[in-house]
């Protein structure tokens, strides 16, 4: 699932940047920010609270 940096995070996780792999922590209902390094665009989304 891509996501962008601007859209409203429909769960809290951790967001991975599609161009560096950075991490991003997001809580559901917040705005999406850009990666430190300025991307803006996600590929995964990992650690959501409930998984095993």
């Amino acid at each position: 699932m891509a996501a962008h940096a601007g859209e409203k995070a429909q769960k809290t996780g951790d967001f991975y940047c599609a161009h560096c792999d950075e991490k991003v922590h997001v809580t559901a209902g917040d705005t999406i920010p850009k990666c430190p390094n300025g991307h803006s665009e996600y590929g995964t989304r990992r650690n959501e609270p409930g998984n095993a």
